[in-house]
């Protein structure tokens, strides 16, 4: 694969969300015929040539911290036969742990890119440390999380606040950390990343089906609360049937969790960390 030249030396390029967001779109078709070949493709969000790891997002139980894809399509995605078909090859998708990142034939990625992964983890250092291993001198670690506790509505619905309290609380019950967000720059610094820089989306909901995903997400949640006595069955009940009737009621406004996004740059080659990142041990996959 053709490289492009090493980032001048007086310093890194700020790194800025939205536009390395766009780069993520666009380097498929100029990069690709420039390069030819590609060792990956970041198909879920263009037909791209560059060179890309990407964490999907996905419950705690499958989105074990060890497991790793080379792109950003999920098998039961839509995206991927539509990406496979405009890039004019076949993706290739990849398992491995984060510990292999960076070494052999899995380092030198132009992006790699996580999103709703590192809430599902007890330490997210180890796994922002494999990614600015895994990414080739000047490439961009782009990062995408939660904080769930952001989410408001108004008027003030307490159904809702109470749906908050308890996804905040099952999803810390497992280990997870759901509100991860806004540790995600500190992160990036911490493990020598540079020219980091933060945006922060939080999408709205207006209409009542967008805001029945609260109930929605209330009865996805329920085994955990349940599990772990955080309310009983009566109480789950309750606030998802008020939630539903919340959603058709006039004027409500409400929130998904606010959403930080980091882009940062590695500050070179990172030696690869002897130790394996495991799942927190009391709380398994």
């Amino acid at each position: 694969m053709r490289r492009r030249p090493s980032p001048s030396s007086s310093g890194p390029a700020p790194c800025v969300w939205p536009r390395a967001q766009a780069q993520v779109q666009v380097w498929g078709r100029a990069r690709a015929q420039a390069w030819g070949r590609a060792r990956a493709t970041d198909s879920a969000s263009s037909t791209s040539g560059a060179a890309s790891a990407t964490w999907p997002c996905g419950p705690r139980r499958r989105a074990r911290p060890t497991r790793w894809a080379s792109t950003s399509t999920p098998r039961s995605s839509p995206a991927r036969p539509r990406g496979r078909r405009a890039s004019g090859r076949s993706a290739r998708y990849v398992t491995g742990t984060f510990a292999d990142l960076g070494t052999g034939d899995l380092a030198d990625f132009d992006v790699v890119y996580a999103r709703c992964v590192l809430s599902h983890l007890p330490d997210p250092a180890p796994a922002v440390t494999a990614m600015l291993r895994a990414a080739r001198p000047g490439g961009l670690v782009l990062v995408e999380d939660v904080e769930v506790a952001a989410v408001w509505s108004s008027p003030v619905e307490p159904a809702l606040v109470r749906h908050v309290e308890f996804y905040v609380a099952a999803a810390r019950a497992i280990g997870a950390r759901p509100d991860v967000g806004p540790e995600l720059a500190g992160a990036l610094r911490a493990a020598g990343a540079e020219a980091v820089d933060v945006d922060v989306v939080q999408p709205v909901l207006r209409d009542p089906a967008d805001l029945r995903i609260h109930a929605r997400t209330m009865e996805a949640i329920a085994d955990p609360v349940l599990a772990h006595g955080l309310a009983t069955a009566d109480e789950i009940d309750a606030v998802v049937a008020r939630l539903d009737a919340w959603a058709d009621e006039p004027g409500v406004v409400a929130t998904l969790p606010r959403f930080v996004q980091v882009a940062g740059r590695p500050p070179g080659l990172i030696p690869p960390d002897p130790a394996p990142l495991h799942a927190d041990p009391a709380h398994p996959a």
